[in-house]
C-alpha cells in the first residue's frame, strides 16, 4: 500500500517479518490457521500510521515497530472474531478462519492474537501507552457486543450508530496515531492533533465499509450483499432510510419472521431509493476533511503527505 512512499517501505517489511516470527505457536491447532492470517495480507493501515507520526520524532526502531505490530495483531484478532460472529465465509478475498478451520479453532485463534498483542510489547512500552491500547481494547470489545445486542433494532438513531463505531473501529485509528506520537515524543498539542487525525479517519473508514453491504462487489468484500441486513446490523444506510417515506415499506420486509434472498434485495433497493447510501457517504467525506484539517499543525513533509493519501483512501474501500 502506497508504494509510492520509499521511507516507510523498509519499515512496513521489518512489520511483516516481525508478525510471522513473533505470532508463531506450537500448537497445531491454531499455527496454520495464524500463518494464513498474516500472509493474507491488508493494507496495513493502522501500523503504516504509527511508522508515519513517530517518524516526526525520535524513532527508536526498536519500539517502534513491535508497537505498530501489536497494534496490527490486534486487529487482526478482532477479525477473527468478527468472523465468527457474522459467519463470514471469506476474508481479505481467502476463506475466513472460522470457515476454513471451524469456529472453535477461530476462537483460539483470535484470543492467542490478542494476548499475544500485549506480550510482544509488555516489556518495550511506556506504562501511558499500554493503559492507552489496554483501555482502547475494552471499548473496541464493548462495542462489538453493543453492535451483537441491537440486532434487528429498528429504533437505533445515527448518533447512537456513530458512538458505536467510534468503539468498534475509530478508537484503534485513533491508538496507532496517538501511540507513534507518543512514544516518538511529540508535544502534546501536536499528539492531540494526530489522536483526532485517527479518530476522523476511523470514523469514515467503517461507514465506508458499511456501505460495501449495499454496493460492493460480493466476490471482493467476501460476504454477499445484504449480509448485515439479513444479521439484523443496520448501520449508517439503513438508519437514514428508516427516517424517509421508505420506512414503512423496508419495515414490512424487516418485520417478517425469516427473509428470503429476495427480501434482502428489496431492502438493498429501498435504501439505495431512499439516498441512504449518499448520505452516507457525504458523511464519511466529512469526516475525512475533517481528519485532514488536523493535519494542518503540520509542516509539509512526507509524512503529511502519506497520511492525507491514507484518509483520502478511506473513501475508497472495496474490502
Amino acid at each position: 500500500m502506497f508504494d509510492k512512499y520509499a521511507f516507510v517501505k523498509d519499515d512496513m517489511k521489518k512489520i511483516d517479518d516481525f508478525l510471522l516470527s513473533n505470532i508463531k505457536t506450537n500448537s497445531p491447532t491454531i499455527k496454520k490457521a495464524v500463518e494464513d492470517l498474516v500472509l493474507s495480507g491488508g493494507k496495513r493501515v493502522r501500523p503504516l500510521l504509527v511508522i508515519a507520526i513517530a517518524r516526526l520524532g525520535e524513532y527508536n526502531e526498536d519500539k517502534i515497530i513491535p508497537i505498530a505490530a501489536s497494534i496490527e495483531i490486534m486487529h487482526m484478532a478482532t477479525l477473527v472474531h468478527d468472523d465468527i460472529i457474522d459467519d463470514s465465509k471469506m476474508r481479505r478475498g481467502r476463506e475466513s478462519v472460522q470457515s476454513k478451520y471451524g469456529k472453535e479453532t477461530a476462537v483460539f485463534t483470535g484470543d492467542f492474537l490478542f494476548s499475544q498483542a500485549f506480550n510482544v510489547i509488555a516489556d518495550i512500552i511506556s506504562k501511558e501507552n499500554l493503559k492507552l491500547i489496554a483501555r482502547g481494547v475494552k471499548a473496541i470489545c464493548e462495542g462489538e457486543i453493543e453492535q451483537f445486542d441491537n440486532r434487528y433494532n429498528l429504533d437505533i438513531s445515527v448518533l447512537r450508530y456513530l458512538k458505536r463505531i467510534y468503539r468498534k473501529t475509530a478508537l484503534l485509528f485513533a491508538i496507532s496515531c496517538e501511540s507513534g506520537a507518543t512514544q516518538a515524543g511529540l508535544s502534546k498539542e501536536l499528539t492531540r492533533a494526530m489522536r483526532r487525525f485517527g479518530l476522523n479517519v476511523g470514523m469514515a473508514f467503517q461507514i465506508a465499509d458499511d456501505i460495501l453491504d449495499y454496493e460492493g462487489v460480493e466476490k471482493i468484500v467476501g460476504k454477499p450483499l445484504g449480509s448485515d441486513v439479513l444479521n439484523g446490523i443496520y448501520t449508517l444506510p439503513m438508519i437514514y432510510a428508516l427516517s424517509t417515506s421508505h420506512k414503512k415499506a423496508i419495515e414490512d420486509i424487516l418485520l417478517k419472521d425469516k427473509l428470503s434472498k429476495k427480501d434482502v434485495n428489496r431492502v438493498v433497493k429501498e435504501v439505495k431509493l431512499s439516498g441512504g447510501i449518499d448520505f452516507a457517504k457525504d458523511l464519511a467525506l466529512k469526516y475525512v476533511k475533517k481528519a485532514i484539517k488536523f493535519l494542518d499543525i503540520m509542516p509539509d513533509c512526507e509524512q503529511k503527505d502519506l497520511m492525507i493519501d491514507i484518509a483520502n483512501d478511506a473513501l475508497k474501500r472495496n474490502y
